[in-house]
């Protein structure tokens, strides 16, 4: 696994950072530390200070990421390895371009608490990652914490990725899961009960237990917005998924600004 993590220079950023640590010791994950700024010298000074901080979240003796060598910015472990990179110029831009040269299946990215997923001075930079990104997105709210979590599927294209990575994300939190399963009019209800019996075995069989809640599409954009007490919503947005191919972005938009929570975008 290869994870982006997206950082500027505010508390929402830090915030973060312990996350992208616990997720990359459950997973054994390269991480790619990403300062995004047209300050170049503050900002390698900030992404310094950001791999010091990540390298104390781990047992030297147990890390994967055990330092052995340096080259350049290039912290290499005995396992797994820690890269710190400086790009300048449109953030958006910059962050999904580094995440597809790097190949990374996670983008993680802290944002403020403000309903609209912004950076200070950056405007919405963490919305447009999370829309346009290739690979999956995680945006963490600052000072949200998440108990619970909000999981929207398409019933009929569920990717074995996709369910790891929720299994991941409730590891990570030690959060309760709610799955929201998605239909149309057209579905039939004995294909439905089949995933639904599937979806229980494979979270079972992890000691997982969610609750699981059949949901209109058409209802959907309703339902998100009575369940804000969510601390991190997930939908599923590959490119099967029955959100891409009925929904236009600005709906997604809607989706995401209409709750408080943190969101996890899954392709």
């Amino acid at each position: 696994m290869r994870i982006l993590f997206a950082a500027d220079e505010h508390s929402y950023s830090t915030d973060a950072l312990p996350q992208v640590a616990r997720l990359g010791e459950n997973t054994w994950a390269d991480i790619t530390l990403l300062g995004v700024s047209n300050q170049s010298k503050a900002m390698a000074d900030i992404v310094n200070t950001y791999y010091k901080k990540l390298s104390e979240y781990f047992d030297p003796k147990l890390s994967p990421y055990q330092q052995s060598r340096s080259e350049g910015n290039m912290k290499t472990g005995i396992h797994k390895q820690i890269t710190t990179r400086i790009r300048r110029g449109n953030p958006s831009r910059e962050i999904l371009e580094e995440a597809k040269k790097a190949e990374c299946d996670l983008i993680v990215i802290g944002c403020s608490t403000q309903k609209d997923y912004t950076w200070k001075d950056a405007g919405d930079v963490p919305l447009k990652v999370a829309k346009d990104a290739d690979c999956s997105v995680l945006v963490i709210k600052e000072d949200k914490k998440i108990n619970k979590m909000l999981c929207c599927l398409d019933h009929d294209n569920i990717s074995q990725e996709s369910l790891e990575m929720v299994s991941q994300m409730i590891t990570l939190f030690h959060a309760d899961l709610d799955i929201v399963v998605l239909t149309d009019s057209e579905d039939v209800q004995g294909k439905i009960e089949k995933k639904l019996s599937w979806l229980i075995d494979y979270y079972s069989t992890r000691d997982i237990f969610p609750c699981i809640e059949l949901v209109k599409l058409t209802n959907l954009e309703t339902f998100v917005s009575r369940k804000v007490r969510w601390g991190l919503m997930a939908m599923w947005m590959g490119k099967k998924s029955i959100l891409e191919r009925v929904f236009p972005s600005s709906k997604v938009s809607r989706l995401l600004k209409a709750n408080e929570s943190s969101v996890l975008l899954l392709r």
